[in-house]
């Protein structure tokens, strides 16, 4: 039995997510409570109209590299590219586009290194 960090209530372990990270192997919150925290945050903080029409501008904007990212995720799943580390320092990269019409011709840079490179291209 545990107690749920929101509604204070004893529930048997199985009433909770599975949380490698705890003591227990579960999560702090009872599934229910989770839910409806998970609910709250997203409608509070996360998709906001604001950042719904943000990204459905920059996706009219640049369709070229909407279409270059999804191309890259559909490579990576299908097999036909594998992430690689950064270029520049071997650490764990994203895919840079020098040049969006070839979308599967890609650099792989760290986060850090890609912001440098697209400071460079502007």
């Amino acid at each position: 039995m545990k107690q749920c960090a929101l509604c204070k209530q004893e529930k048997d372990f199985s009433s909770f997510h599975k949380d490698k990270n705890t003591k227990t192997g579960c999560s702090s919150y009872c599934r229910s409570c989770k839910q409806k925290k998970d609910k709250t945050y997203t409608k509070n903080n996360l998709y906001t109209e604001k950042k719904k029409i943000l990204k459905a501008k920059w996706r009219s904007d640049f369709p070229e590299r909407k279409k270059a990212h999804l191309e890259i995720y559909y490579a990576l799943k299908k097999g036909l590219l594998f992430k690689q580390p950064c270029f520049m320092c071997g650490e764990k990269a994203e895919a840079h586009h020098p040049d969006y019409s070839r979308p599967l011709d890609v650099i792989w840079l760290c986060p850090p290194h890609h912001r440098q490179a697209h400071l460079i291209t502007q």
